[in-house]
């Protein structure tokens, strides 16, 4: 069906609209925190409540530079993300390229039950971890909770990687045989470096859920030895809420990961694009 150029318009006008109310939408509340850093506690409490500060400070910025957020909290939170995502890449590449290569007996079965684990809910294991961590004397250490954190992110990033090993023909490895490579030499040679996109998304998606994560963390660590999210409790007193605090360690908690997130975007969203196009 041919449209007419009038309904072109329309459709892009409408297109575009669209697109620009879902961005403010979900813009809104990321600015709104951004502005509410930047106000005294007493203009947090103005009513009505403004958007920009009418005086702009940073008196929330400094009490969160002068906490334990900067020393202990977002260097743990780094520590347990950062290598539980490095984790879970090279051992979800393992997986991903044995299950799209290889077939065995119960493959298919294995797979399954590994997509199976995605659904079920992480509130499930709380006290069987918190026993498990108890028993072995792991009770606020960074390896248990990024055995836990290597544990949720395998299966989704098997199958992500997986979709993009399958995508590469099977003959550019018998070529890099013929010309003397092992099976691991072909796969870290010919297939890493081309499921490259599908790697880097793994690893962000992952970076990202382990860095937001609150349940295990508040359960599991202790002391110094907390994360960012966690550690966010240390801004509430018994009586008030100090928002104008509470948005700053917001901002400063999320710019690493944001960082992260910018500089990986390109392959990010290659990696989408590549996903939807065989979708």
């Amino acid at each position: 069906m041919v449209m007419s150029k009038t309904a072109r318009r329309f459709d892009v006008l409408f297109t575009h609209a669209a697109l620009v109310i879902f961005a403010a939408a979900a813009l809104f509340p990321v600015l709104y925190t951004l502005m509410t850093s930047f106000k005294s506690q007493g203009a947090v409490l103005t009513d009505p409540p403004t958007f920009f500060p009418q005086e702009w400070s940073l008196e929330g910025y400094q009490t969160v530079f002068g906490s334990d957020l900067l020393r202990y909290f977002l260097p743990n939170t780094l520590i347990n993300s950062l290598g539980s995502s490095l984790i879970v890449v090279a051992l979800g590449s393992l997986a991903a390229y044995t299950f799209s290569r290889y077939r065995f007996r119960f493959s298919r079965v294995l797979e399954l039950t590994i997509l199976a684990l995605m659904m079920i809910p992480g509130l499930t294991f709380v006290i069987p971890y918190y026993r498990m961590a108890s028993d072995l004397d792991l009770l606020g250490t960074s390896q248990f909770i990024i055995a836990i954190y290597v544990g949720w992110g395998l299966p989704f990033a098997i199958w992500i990687i997986r979709s993009f090993i399958d995508s590469i023909p099977i003959e550019l490895e018998e070529a890099a045989m013929i010309d003397g490579a092992n099976p691991l030499q072909a796969m870290r040679h010919v297939i890493l470096p081309l499921a490259m996109p599908g790697l880097i998304a793994a690893f962000l998606l992952v970076f990202v859920d382990t860095w937001n994560e609150f349940l295990m963390a508040v359960v599991l660590l202790t002391g110094n030895s907390r994360t960012a999210t966690v550690g966010l409790y240390d801004f509430q007193s018994q009586f008030e809420i100090a928002y104008h605090v509470w948005t700053a360690a917001c901002i400063v908690i999320m710019t690493p990961a944001l960082i992260v997130f910018l500089a990986l975007r390109k392959r990010f969203f290659e990696a989408m694009l590549q996903g939807a196009v065989k979708g």
